[in-house]
This record gives C-alpha cells, structure tokens and sequence, in this order.
C-alpha cells in the first residue's frame, strides 16, 4: 500500500484499497489523488492520457513540481472544493473538479478529476468547418441554380397569355405552393423560374427535378438524400438531397403526375411536416422551401381514377395557374417567330412571306413553343439573316398542310386529291379540338361513321383501295 510523504499508511485506507483502485482505473475521466502534504500518492491511466505525462514521473513527487500552477493544493489547504476550472498545457485541454478528501472532519488530501475536452474542442471545430463548408456549398448551389428567366421576358400579346402572366406575378408576391398545368412545350419551366425570379427567394436556389426522368426507385434519395451505407452503392459521405440543396429557394417538381403513388405519401408528409429525414438517417431536418410543381396531364381525372393522391393535389393546388397552348394564342406566333429568329441570328433577321405567315398561323403546332423554337432554328441553318421565308424553307411536314394544298390550282387538280386534301384538314382540326388520345379518336370515329385505322389512314393520305 503506498505510503504519504511522513511514511503513514493510514491516511487512505479506503481509497487505496485493491478493488476501489480497480474501479477508479476503469473511469473515463482522469483522476488524481495527493496526500495533505501535497504528494501524489495515485494518479489512473486516463490522466496520465490525458496530460501527456507517465504515471511512473508522477507518483510520490510534490504536485507544485511535477504540475506548476497545479490549483489542488490551494483547495487542500483552505478545504474549498472547486469546479469547472479550465486548464490548458500544451495541446491539452482539460476542465478539472477538485475537492478536499476529509476523514471525520480533518483534511487527509485532495483529489482532482480531470475531463478531457481536447477532443470536444476538435469537433467543435470540425462541425464549425462543416458548417461554414455547408454555408459556402448553399451558397455555391444558390448561384449555380439561380433562375436564369423572369416574367417580363416572356411574349405574347393574346389575352388569355397576358391574364396568365398576370396571375404568375401575383404568384411570386406570396408563398404559397403553385401547379402550373399545360401541354407539353409551352414554356412551364420558364415560368416557374420566372415567379422564383419575381419572388423574394430569388437569390436563393431554384432546383428543377423532373419526375418523369428518375426511375421511382431512385427519386426518394435524390429528393431526400441519403447517409453513407444506406443502400448498396450509396456514395461515401452520403448526398444532400434536392429539399436540402433548395434551402431558402424554390424546388420545381416537373412531370409531377408521373410521380409514383408510394412516393406521393412520402412527399404529402414531407409538405406538411417541412422536415426531410435522408434515406438511413433518425434525425429530421428543417427546411424552408417552397414547391411549384407542373404537369400536362389531368390531374382531376387521375384523382378519380386513383392515380394520384387527392391531399396532395390540395396541397399542391393552392395557386394554380395554366398556360394556354400556341394554337390558342395565335396572335402571338409570328412574334415570337421573329424573337426566336432574333436570337439564333445574333440580332439578325428575316422576313415571312405570306404563304408562310399563313402556313405558321394555319399549323396546330401540337408541340407548342418548343416546336415552333425549333422549326425557327431550322429555318436560321437554312437560309441568310436578311433572306425571305418561303415555303421550301420550311420543314417538310409543314410543307405539306392543307393550306399550301388547297391554295392556287385547286380547281385544276383531281377531285379525289381535292377530297383527300379536305378530309385531312378536316379531321387534324377536329383532333385539335378533341384531343389526340385513344378516346378522343374514337369518338371522332364514331361521329364520322368510319373505323380507327380510316381515320390513320385518310391522316396519313393513303388512298383508298378500291
């Protein structure tokens, strides 16, 4: 048993005594024992670990000498406990608790306990890194995914597109979640962009995601990210997800009725919770986004028939605005013609003849804005800025309707390719005012009295075989 400085065994029979020695090297926390003469009579692995110092130089050495500035044998003389000192030697860091040991009434020693904070100050500073990384990331993401379109951009001088650019406006004042509805390629992404632009998060991010795109399996942990391990081949360090990365932004759920049902729950609570959990992860976390999501299909239909959910459509509804198609804003073609021109011309231009002015005006141009955008650009591959459209300038399938056929020498032509000419425009038109699915044709088929593959066929110009 060791001895204190005046060779006395007594002084710590408790403390010294096989098993309490056990459990004291067992603590985590380091601890030091010194006699009333201030002598360290026991010191446990942990300290010895923690201040960097051999138990072997420490034991039965004069504390002042082997620790200067040592506060224990302050509290040893005046028998005042102290706690939550912080002390630093070296690259150590350390808070200490220190007490007198009495035995009935009489000061024997003093004891300090030692909690290594070396290694809370180094993830401290690590999650301060972390976190100015994190900041410096959104930041990065914010310019990178900033809205490259606003709403006095967009064209057009029909009513129905100017009410609608109207409505996008007073849109982007709030923050409520918006559903933009339209056909494909009339510009539902770049109206989206521009309410993100006309909001007040528009130096925050604007993050697009097409729904239709990602396979459904994939689209939860591109949404919500995930933790390393996961899933099989999930990154190492894991991934933000798309609601994380929109932070203080906007997150635009293209394709939004392509969305798998399963993953509808999963977005429904996320919308109204506001916290996202990533794949492999407890712990939710907050965001603060706002939702535009579109779609060209019927979302009213798809809730009857139980393809999409009906409290996520609310959720999603709660500004709707829809983009009319080109065919319906016809005033609007030849100038943004002229637009599109314009900017593939590098401010150079051409001008339309009339057959073409008709023939834009006459087409249905099923694949709105996006079509008749890339109908432009052909036109500017083929032809010099300066040049006059004619009608072997355009692309062939425009060459082809029923305007430039009907025009001129239809009297000179034979009445059954006078025929054909009629039933095709006709029944183009009637197919841009029902629509293009399966059942709009059938029931066209039935108005007409003739079979489906009739009304492929007189479409196509393929004669009759009689």
């Amino acid at each position: 048993m060791p001895k204190d400085s005046k060779g006395d065994t007594f002084s710590f029979p408790a403390i010294l005594e096989e098993l309490s020695v056990s459990i004291l090297n067992a603590i985590n926390d380091g601890i030091l024992v010194a006699d009333r003469e201030e002598v360290i009579q026991y010191t446990n692995p942990e300290y010895s670990r923690i201040i960097g110092v051999p138990q072997e130089k420490l034991l039965y050495q004069k504390l002042a000498e082997v620790r200067p500035g040592a506060i224990l044998p302050s509290v040893i003389r005046t028998g005042k406990a102290m706690s939550g000192v912080y002390r630093e030697v070296g690259d150590a860091r350390y808070v200490v608790d220190m007490a007198p040991i009495l035995i009935d009434g009489v000061i024997v020693g003093g004891v300090s306990i030692v909690k290594n904070i070396t290694e809370v100050k180094k993830l401290s500073e690590a999650l301060k890194t972390a976190e100015s990384s994190l900041q410096n990331l959104q930041g990065t993401v914010a310019r990178f995914f900033r809205s490259k379109f606003q709403l006095h951009q967009l064209k057009g001088v029909s009513d129905k597109f100017n009410q609608m650019v109207s409505l996008a406006e007073r849109a982007a004042l709030g923050e409520a979640n918006i559903l933009i509805l339209g056909e494909s390629g009339t510009g539902k992404e770049l109206i989206a962009q521009g309410i993100h632009g006309a909001s007040r998060r528009k130096n925050g991010p604007f993050i697009p995601v097409n729904c239709a795109a990602i396979p459904h399996v994939l689209l939860e942990s591109e949404l919500f990210g995930y933790v390393e391990g996961a899933f099989t081949g999930a990154k190492r360090g894991g991934k933000l997800g798309l609601f994380q990365m929109a932070d203080k932004g906007t997150l635009f759920l293209d394709e939004i009725g392509d969305m798998h049902i399963d993953m509808q729950v999963k977005l429904l609570r996320i919308l109204q919770e506001h916290k996202v959990r990533r794949v492999g992860e407890l712990e939710e976390q907050h965001f603060d986004v706002r939702i535009i999501a579109a779609t060209n299909q019927d979302l009213d239909l798809m809730v009857k028939r139980g393809r999409f959910r009906e409290d996520l459509f609310y959720r999603l509804n709660v500004f709707q605005l829809v983009i009319p198609p080109l065919r319906e804003r016809k005033e609007d073609i030849i100038d943004l013609s002229l637009y599109f021109a314009s900017e593939y011309l590098d401010g150079g231009k051409f001008t339309i003849s009339e057959d073409v002015r008709q023939i834009l005006l006459s087409y249905g141009w099923p694949g709105n804005i996006r079509e008749l955008k890339n109908v432009i650009e052909f036109i500017c591959n083929v032809v010099d800025p300066g040049t006059l459209i004619l009608p072997e300038h355009l692309p062939e399938r425009l060459q082809s309707i029923p305007y430039l056929q009907l025009k001129g020498s239809a009297s000179l032509r034979p009445l059954s390719e006078q025929v054909r000419v009629f039933e095709q425009d006709l029944l183009r038109k009637l197919l841009l005012s029902e629509g293009h699915s399966l059942a709009s044709k059938k029931k066209i088929c039935d108005a007409l009295g003739i079979s489906l593959a009739t009304l492929y066929r007189k479409l196509e110009g393929t004669p009759s075989q009689n």
